[in-house]
């Protein structure tokens, strides 16, 4: 194939990770070539990736944008690539690597390249979520799950990835406080009080066989709200076993679908977007059903 024929692509590394460094680009490129690609490497870094992403598209013709990293890297990737309207592909290293998992794709970095590049164009369409100012590939919420992110230890992180979001959440699910909002799904609006409230896109919480709530898909152009609002200490062992039996009681565990979701409560709480934290009261989100093609 001559160097005029040949595609490009776009690699997205993080070279903070365990599983990259600063040599993983130039493996990447490697084997792009040896399969027919010319290849660049965009190296993500603390800030504004997704306009760094975004205008990496734009100044050159990628026909495919790779996002080699964990959860957070293919969030960014599949926002810059849903702005540019170019197919994606992802080569996953993080700890969790759950959009990875939810579509099937290889956990192996050389397989999952190879997937991607040889199996172009082919692509499925996956969704993405327009939440506040920015988007989300997994799930966003406001409350306990927030705050879990927030205070979990650093030292758990690094010894048991997302899964130690589960420890901690299940050790301090007893203290939970819960708080009062307005839910406004599709338009409808219900009061309730709740520790936590999720907008779930990809079902998969931290760690398999765990998921927030029955039949979430991340391709079915559907937002899922969770509600999980337990009282006492019974209530909320029992959503832990419904969490793990994956059967929502329509009371202390509570799940609908919608488009859209308004959630705003009266006071200042911690919200979180793709494990990202940020202060406030209201959190919006839309989906955007089939916004990101991605080579599965």
């Amino acid at each position: 194939m001559s160097g005029a024929d040949r595609r490009r692509a776009l690699f997205v590394v993080n070279p903070a990770l365990l599983g990259t460094g600063s040599d993983f680009g130039g493996r990447l490129i490697a084997l792009a070539e040896q399969l027919g690609w010319d290849g660049m490497v965009l190296e993500t870094s603390a800030g504004l990736n997704v306009e760094a992403i975004g205008a990496a598209l734009s100044r050159r013709e990628f026909q495919l944008v790779l996002a080699a990293g964990g959860d957070g890297t293919v969030a960014e990737v599949m926002a810059a690539a849903h702005q540019q309207d170019v197919p994606m592909g992802i080569v996953p290293r993080g700890t969790a690597n759950i959009v990875a998992r939810e579509l099937g794709l290889p956990a192996s970095w050389k397989k999952a390249t190879r997937r991607a590049l040889e199996r172009f164009p082919s692509t499925r369409a996956v969704d993405l979520v327009r939440v506040n100012d920015g988007y989300s590939a997994l799930a966003s919420g406001i409350g306990f799950d927030a705050t879990v992110m927030r205070n979990t230890p650093r030292a758990l992180k690094y010894w048991l990835g997302r899964a130690a979001y589960l420890v901690a959440g299940a050790w301090w699910l007893p203290g939970a406080p819960l708080f009062d909002c307005t839910i406004r799904a599709d338009g409808e609006a219900i009061e309730m009080t709740a520790v936590v409230v999720l907008v779930v896109n990809a079902g998969m919480l931290g760690a398999a066989p765990f998921r927030f709530a029955p039949n979430i898909a991340i391709d079915d152009g559907w937002l899922d709200i969770v509600i999980y609002r337990p009282r006492t200490m019974a209530q909320r062992a029992g959503v832990l076993w419904r969490i793990f039996r994956q059967r929502a009681d329509g009371s202390n565990m509570v799940q609908r679908k919608a488009r859209s979701v308004e959630i705003k409560a009266p006071d200042v709480q911690w919200y979180e977007v793709d494990g990202e934290v940020h202060r406030g009261n209201v959190l919006r989100a839309e989906i955007v059903p089939g916004g990101v093609r991605v080579v599965a």
